[in-house]
Formats: C-alpha cells, structure tokens, sequence
C-alpha cells in the first residue's frame, strides 16, 4: 500500500485557519474602531448642536428678562397714571360743588342782619363762622339750614357777644354735614 503523508496539508490547513483568523480579528477590530470612531463623531456634533442651541435659548431668556423687566416698569407707571387720572377725574367731579355750596348758602344768609366770615368745607363736613345782629338772627339762619335739604345735623357751636363796626353782635360758629342725595330728596318731599 501507498501512504501519503498528509502531515504538510494539515499544517498548511491549521496555518490558513490561524491566518483567516487572525485576519478576521484584525478587521473586525478596525471596523470596530471606524464604528467607535463614527459614533463619536456623530455624538460630539450633536452635543456641539446642543450647546450652540443651549447658548441661543440663554441669550432668548435674557432678552425675554429684560424685556419682563421693561413691563414690569411699564405697568408701575401704568398704576400711577391711573391713579392720578382717578385723583384729576375726582376732582372735576367735585370741582363745581363747593362753588354751588356757597352760592346756596348765601341764598339763606339774613340779608343786612348777618354776614359769614368764614367757611370750611371738608369731605362732608362744613363749619360756618360769622357776625349777626341778635341770637333771633341765628336761629333763623340755622333754620333755613336745615329746610334747605343739602345740609343735616346743624349745630350751634359757639355764640359769643363781640363789638364789630362799633356796633354790639354775636359772633357765632356753626358745624353741620352735608346731606347725601337720598336725605335731600327726603328731606324735599
């Protein structure tokens, strides 16, 4: 019988599979790398992208801030306007009634027996202070007070003998309120 010695053939055989191997291994490590590589790249552009958005929102809120800030200052000077058109409207609403006041009260005035001196008028409160000839004069002045409608509760503070014009009066002082508008239409009916 022949032998053939299949020695070499198995060796080269081993030697081709270590070679195959070896160069599997080696290009599996490079496409590894590449892969590592790529990913890399890919993940350092997108937290590149990231920031640069991150940095453009900061510089949204800082702008968005100042400009929260521009009408926070806004709606105080708002505030203050309104209020100082409140204060001006008020006071045109009230403007004429101390004009009409007085005309009214110098309607009731005793012609030639007395003369007013003084009158104050706050919120609805009203002193009057003045001369008259006898006590008679101010009873009846006080009276026409109270039968006017627009003034309440008059009272006699003070009523003193004094010489004016070289002449013996009383010098008198009257508090009273001011009647709001549902007691002068009841007072009137």
């Amino acid at each position: 019988m022949i032998r053939i010695n299949l020695l070499p053939f198995r060796a080269a055989r081993t030697k081709e599979n270590i070679r195959r191997q070896v160069s599997v291994f080696i290009l599996s490590m490079i496409l590894l790398i590449v892969i590592l590589y790529g990913g890399n790249r890919y993940l350092g552009a997108q937290v590149d992208n990231l920031e640069d958005r991150l940095a453009g929102l900061k510089k949204d809120i800082a702008r968005y801030e100042e400009k929260a800030e521009q009408v926070e200052e806004l709606k105080k000077k708002l505030a203050e306007l309104n209020k100082k058109i409140d204060i001006v409207n008020d006071l045109k609403a009230h403007r004429e009634k101390p004009t009409l006041l007085l005309a009214e009260i110098t309607e009731l005035v005793v012609p030639s027996r007395m003369q007013l001196k003084k009158l104050n008028y706050s919120g609805n409160g009203l002193l009057l202070e003045g001369i008259a000839m006898d006590n008679e004069t101010i009873a009846v002045f006080m009276k026409r007070l109270e039968r006017s409608g627009k003034i309440s509760d008059v009272d006699l503070s003070r009523a003193r003998q004094t010489t004016e014009y070289d002449v013996e009066m009383k010098s008198f002082g009257i508090n009273c309120k001011l009647a709001d508008a549902t007691s002068a239409g009841k007072a009137k009916k």
